[in-house]
């Protein structure tokens, strides 16, 4: 056989599951050579055809596989759903975890999507599309990024204001009339002016988390108020958490600086606020902005933190039959597009038990 068919044949049958461990032992080697872009491309184009429903979740797939080549084989098994979604380093002797018969029997919960809807100067409330990604704040009007209407005009006067909210299971981009971008997370909402010209400031109210990537306007800083902060940038790329139920609110610079209350923060640093007390440390500034990028990382992260991040993605209530598992710590990477039992059995995976009711999902360790 042609070494190229051989090298398909492999992954095909590693992802029905058909594998030996001799061949899973092969694959593994391969894997490690990155000797396998081609077949995988192949691979993957037959599982699209055979198993995905969402061209979203192949993009967020096909990026994560060139960002991190070590990870190739769980993103294989992540695209034919039979994987647990933790993308973990592969060993031959592992054993694998099939679906539980309880979530067998579950409704079926998808995992957030774009929606969002944006309230004008006016009072005028708008549903935006959950076929776009994102709108822009211009002078010709309000449009989708791909160039589309929303409305043909908005109030650019001085001192008008319009904000924007995402739901439990929402996520939506606003390009600000500065040409600034805010990617908004779930439960989320940002008030901001529709015209900055000739403001000293441009300033914008934000409750939830937001990733922002903010124009350069030297004279003009860009100002995020929050429930317990400030932050003063010129600009940058940074992420802000600071929902009303978290009893901190994180701030993340990715590149530039930004000065919180009187505090600077430099790339890859990370601002807690609690109590009116600020604590800076180091991190993976990358780690903050996985939602956007489609995923949930944790870095010895509780449960709790974990599971506030997927009721609000999920739109599900999170219940702890035992409060000291809200504790409990571990490290991993997981999609942000499974479906929630299969995250659930992920979660399985890392000794955490779990009962899913409706839209309630109970962890019973």
């Amino acid at each position: 056989m042609e070494y190229k068919k051989f090298k398909v044949e492999l992954l095909r049958r590693f992802v029905d599951n058909k594998a030996n461990e001799t061949e899973l032992d092969g694959l593994h080697r391969l894997m490690g050579k990155g000797d396998m872009d081609d077949e995988l491309s192949i691979v993957m184009a037959e599982v699209w055809e055979r198993e995905l429903h969402s061209e979203h979740i192949l993009r967020q797939k096909i990026r994560k596989l060139h960002a991190n080549k070590w990870r190739w084989i769980a993103a294989a098994a992540v695209l034919v759903m039979i994987g647990t979604y933790f993308i973990i380093p592969y060993s031959s002797n592992q054993e694998s975890i099939s679906p539980s018969e309880e979530f067998s029997k579950s409704t079926v919960i998808l995992p957030g999507k774009n929606t969002a809807v944006i309230t004008m100067a006016n009072g005028k409330s708008i549903q935006l599309s959950s076929d776009e990604s994102g709108i822009v704040i211009g002078n010709n009007g309000l449009n989708y990024n791909d160039g589309s209407k929303v409305a043909d005009k908005i109030d650019h006067s001085a001192g008008s204001v319009a904000s924007i909210s995402t739901p439990r299971g929402g996520t939506y981009q606003v390009t600000l009339s500065d040409g600034s971008k805010v990617q908004l997370n779930a439960a989320s909402s940002i008030t901001f002016s529709t015209n900055y010209d000739g403001l000293p400031e441009r300033t914008i109210q934000l409750n939830g988390e937001a990733y922002f990537e903010v124009a350069k306007r030297i004279n003009q800083p860009f100002i995020v108020i929050t429930k317990n902060q400030s932050v003063r940038v010129l600009g940058t790329h940074f992420n802000i958490s600071a929902y009303a139920n978290d009893h901190y609110s994180l701030t993340t610079l990715i590149e530039g600086s930004i000065k919180i209350n009187d505090k600077l923060l430099r790339p890859n640093e990370q601002a807690q606020q609690s109590d009116g007390h600020i604590t800076i440390r180091q991190v993976n500034a990358e780690d903050a902005v996985d939602w956007k990028n489609g995923e949930f990382n944790a870095r010895n992260e509780s449960l709790e933190n974990l599971m506030k991040k997927v009721s609000r993605w999920y739109n599900v209530d999170v219940y702890y039959e035992n409060s000291a598992l809200k504790e409990k710590t571990f490290s991993g990477s997981l999609s942000r597009y499974a479906k929630v039992d299969d995250l659930l059995n992920a979660l399985k995976f890392y000794g955490i038990n779990t009962r899913l009711d409706k839209r309630q999902i109970y962890i019973t360790n």
